[in-house]
């Protein structure tokens, strides 16, 4: 990265302080703890003469969250790169940390970087790893950064860490390794403080892997266990949340193969770099290096075998809810052409009673009059088409209604039954009535038409013959 750009990964002001310890081992061991807020002090301290007794200084540097930039100025920066002589790389390696409003570079790491200046080695890079919130009950994908310099002859050495947030679990598992230094419960090895911090975070990547495991097997289960026929307990909500799921362990699978290949080159660092002098605490840290790599790949094919089935699952509940889809269409366009049957039944019925209708209201009564046909009731001349079932009875005052009004119930329910009946049979056998009403294609009878109908009978017959022989 340009030491010119990238101001949106530092600070104006410094709200929570770049943190310093200095590990003395003189007759008198101790730690030197050191805080900056601002570029001149961090500047003088770095300066002095008096404060170059360390055999390792670890600083740490962190963001307020990580979507903010690192709490640390572009002049203290500048002032620690001055002072220890280090490479661009640290940089690079500040230029992950910035200010964002998206997740982006969600699965980018700077692989290691190793750059040599005599006796002095320089190593950069990034490390991701799942981290629970316990406050959200939710995890989250964190980032730190190490620049670490060091003398190969007399293993003093300079320790950078970026953290995600204050007071990080790197930054406290590594404060933890350098007092233990100092009682001597640990051993100084070259790279003793990257196996603290790989030790501290890759383990959390089996309970995250296992969480999402647990949203997907329900999911899983439900899938492969329905009826297309029946209601189904899975909708397009699940299949989103099993395509999140996929996005998430493919991105674990990204993130794995980048720690395996940063730990596989940390390990060759100790085993092909000749100006390393070897030690026991060496020796033993490229083991607990093998076991890293080891453990990382696991996770990652635990990651790809899941990955795997919910891709699987995901398209068969994609499946599902298409053919799902299809049955409730097809029932829908069951039921429309129930009601089109129906509609042509009822179209049917108009044409048949319509004329009978129109005849009994409206002709016949002209026709009987002008006949003098008619019939008497109550001193009143009512037409048998009139339906007049009802009259008024002036001299008593109330409504008198005629004996023969079964006539028209009777008539009304048999005709009824009947056209339901009707209905219903022609609802069995639409082939009767609704087949002969369904519109047809025209098809032009030319010669070709009839050439192609004649050929397929003839391959028809040839066909029937040959199956008989056999």
């Amino acid at each position: 990265m340009d030491p010119t750009s990238g101001d949106r990964c530092f600070v104006d002001e410094v709200l929570e302080p770049v943190q310093l310890r200095d590990v003395v081992v003189g007759d008198t061991p101790h730690i030197r703890s050191q805080s900056f807020r601002d570029a001149p002090s961090l500047e003088a301290y770095l300066e002095d003469d008096t404060n170059q007794d360390y055999s390792c200084r670890f600083i740490s540097v962190c963001q307020r969250n990580s979507w903010r930039p690192l709490q640390i100025t572009r002049a203290m920066m500048s002032a620690m790169i001055n002072a220890h002589d280090l490479s661009p790389s640290l940089w690079n390696v500040a230029s992950c940390f910035y200010t964002r409003n998206l997740d982006l570079e969600d699965a980018f790491c700077v692989p290691l970087t190793l750059s040599t200046t005599g006796p002095w080695i320089e190593i950069s890079y990034t490390i991701r790893y799942p981290e629970f919130k316990e406050a959200d009950k939710e995890w989250t994908m964190r980032q730190s950064g190490v620049c670490h310099r060091v003398n190969t002859e007399t293993r003093q050495s300079v320790f950078i860490l970026l953290n995600p947030k204050p007071n990080a679990k790197g930054q406290l598992l590594i404060e933890k390794h350098l007092s233990s230094r100092i009682d001597g419960r640990a051993t100084d090895g070259l790279l003793s403080m990257h196996q603290v911090l790989l030790s501290g975070y890759l383990p959390a990547w089996r309970q995250y892997i296992a969480s999402y495991e647990a949203q997907f097997l329900p999911m899983a289960n439900s899938t492969f266990a329905t009826y297309i026929d029946e209601p189904l307990r899975l909708g397009y909500d699940h299949l989103i949340s099993m395509v999140n799921l996929e996005n998430r362990f493919n991105k674990t699978i990204s993130l794995l193969a980048a720690t395996i290949g940063l730990v596989s080159d940390l390990h060759a660092l100790l085993n092909v770099h000749a100006t390393i002098p070897a030690s026991s605490d060496d020796s033993h840290t490229g083991i607990v290096f093998d076991n890293h790599a080891r453990q990382c790949a696991a996770f990652s094919r635990t990651a790809t075998y899941l990955q795997q089935r919910v891709q699987t699952a995901a398209q068969l509940l994609a499946n599902t809810l298409s053919f799902r889809d299809q049955v409730i269409a097809k029932e829908q366009s069951g039921n429309m052409l129930q009601l089109n049957k129906s509609a042509v039944f009822i179209t049917t019925l108009t044409l048949i009673y319509a004329p009978a209708s129109f005849a009994a209201v409206s002709i016949m009564p002209i026709l009987m009059h002008m006949f003098r046909v008619a019939t008497t009731w109550t001193d009143q001349s009512q037409t048998f088409f009139g339906m007049n079932f009802f009259a008024m009875d002036q001299p008593n005052s109330r409504i008198i209604c005629t004996s023969m009004i079964w006539i028209y119930l009777v008539a009304t329910v048999v005709i009824t039954g009947l056209t339901v009946v009707f209905y219903y049979w022609l609802i069995q056998h639409d082939g009767v009535l609704f087949w002969r009403l369904a519109p047809k294609v025209k098809v032009n009878a030319d010669w070709r038409a009839l050439a192609r109908r004649l050929t397929k009978l003839d391959q028809n017959v040839e066909l029937r013959d040959m199956y008989r022989s056999v």
